[in-house]
């Protein structure tokens, strides 16, 4: 037995030494596809918002004039939308769905023919634009070196048709 040139065991020590680096790894990868799944759900419910409140119409003035127009508080109705659907993902989240959909930027442009002072773009229809900051956990990039909390921010824009 020649203790010298002895590599015997040597691919267990390694993979005893390297076991923590790839467990590390492997969190990171499987938190930044949860953090993916969060920020696709929470898009998802800023689109769903604003869709239930470009079809919330006003029926009166469509009768009327056979034109389309946002009802009063389609704004309302996306806020409220909103929070109902980030409900569904309230485990993701780092605050209240109602405090998030609160604290959300939604306009209404009632009538086409109306430019967004935040993107610059231009509405020919009316329109409901709904921007939101929303933070998702990532409690295991908080462990190993960034932020416990990530922010997603989500612009979603509905016109009607």
């Amino acid at each position: 037995m020649k203790l010298i040139g002895d590599e015997s065991g040597s691919v267990a020590l390694t993979t005893i030494a390297l076991l923590p680096l790839f467990l590390v790894v492997l969190a990171g990868i499987l938190q930044l596809g949860a953090l993916r799944v969060g920020a696709a759900r929470v898009r998802a419910a800023a689109d769903l918002a604003t869709l239930v409140a470009v079809n919330d119409q006003d029926d009166a003035e469509l009768a009327r004039t056979g034109r389309l127009r946002l009802a009063d508080d389609a704004a309302e109705v996306a806020r409220e939308y909103f929070a109902r659907n980030l409900e569904l993902s309230a485990p993701l989240l780092a605050g209240a769905p109602a405090d998030i959909a609160r604290s959300a930027e939604v306009t209404a442009f009632p009538i086409g023919s109306a430019t967004d002072p935040r993107t610059g773009a231009r509405y020919d229809w009316p329109t409901v634009r709904l921007a939101a900051t929303v933070p998702l956990r990532t409690p295991v990039l908080g462990a190993v070196v960034l932020q416990p909390v990530t922010a997603v921010t989500v612009l979603a824009v509905s016109s009607a048709r």
